[in-house]
């Protein structure tokens, strides 16, 4: 157990979705996040720096490094530092993970030995939605990670299929968790939870993107001194529960009204919507949906 009192009430920095390298190796913190972890620990921004620190869950302390990797950057012009936590498959971190995701890693094992050295990313199944959430703290060495298993997927699925997309991305307030009013207590506060993570990752897009439409890349209303913009989950958040920030992108109220109502496919490899009449729209910004 900790000697000392950390609060991580200082600021939400990311949510992840279980996948083999963060049940064996470690995670990569997507470029959005970035500007709060550097901002966190100015250490981090030199290109190369490593780190050690500890990551919190439930009370007790996990040895991990943070990295900025040391790739050549003259091999790769423009492109922005990568920062990755990291541990060893046999480390108490990952023992840990291990063990809370155990639905996620039978699945995710099993697979693997089906593909054999294949590296290709393998997704979880439909009935298994298990993530984590890491937080800064008021101590530039240690982060504190949240784990939802499958258990807190399911006690708030009732109340979110009550509860419409629009009205859900659309609330300034916790208002919208009495469409279902049938919910619990419980399900109320994960709910109320979730929506606050979401405006801290909504707003934290909002800064990276200087309040610029992702698809037109203008800043609309700038020229009457003013931002009008909004946040769009592409897998909608009442059905996948997935407040990712490769989830979200921030768009312009018209695009985001067209796109809610004709649901237009979103190719992730070309970063555009492709609707059903053949219509495209493509992401003029896209950085934080780059992987790697």
């Amino acid at each position: 157990m900790i000697g000392q009192t950390v609060n991580y009430d200082t600021g939400f920095l990311m949510q992840k979705a279980v996948d083999w390298s963060l049940l064996n190796a470690g995670m990569t913190i997507p470029v959005s996040a970035c500007l709060l972890l550097k901002a966190w620990d100015e250490s981090i921004l030199k290109h190369g720096v490593s780190k050690d620190i500890n990551i919190l869950i439930d009370g007790e302390l996990y040895p991990a490094k943070l990295k900025n990797l040391n790739f050549i950057q003259s091999n790769w012009i423009g492109h922005k530092d990568i920062i990755q936590i990291r541990y060893g498959q046999q480390s108490a971190l990952a023992v840990k993970l291990r063990t809370v995701f155990q639905s996620s890693y039978n699945y995710l094992f099993g697979q693997k030995q089906l593909i054999g050295k294949s590296k290709r990313p393998i997704p979880l199944p439909d009935d298994i939605h298990e993530y984590i959430r890491l937080y800064l703290t008021n101590s530039n060495d240690i982060l504190c990670m949240e784990c939802c298993a499958n258990a807190d997927y399911l006690q708030l699925a009732n109340t979110l299929n009550a509860v419409p997309e629009e009205i859900y991305e659309g609330s300034d307030d916790d208002k919208f968790f009495m469409v279902d009013k049938t919910a619990s207590v419980v399900q109320k506060e994960l709910l109320v939870k979730c929506r606050k993570i979401d405006r801290s990752i909504i707003r934290l897009l909002k800064e990276f993107y200087g309040y610029r439409d992702e698809i037109s890349g203008e800043k609309i209303g700038d020229k009457y001194g003013d931002s009008v913009i909004e946040a769009h989950h592409i897998d909608y958040f009442t059905k996948s529960q997935n407040n990712d920030s490769t989830n979200i992108i921030i768009v312009s109220p018209n695009y985001h009204r067209i796109i809610h109502r004709n649901n237009p496919y979103f190719n992730r490899r070309k970063f555009q919507f492709e609707f059903q009449n053949g219509e495209i729209l493509r992401l003029k910004l896209y950085d934080h949906l780059k992987e790697g």
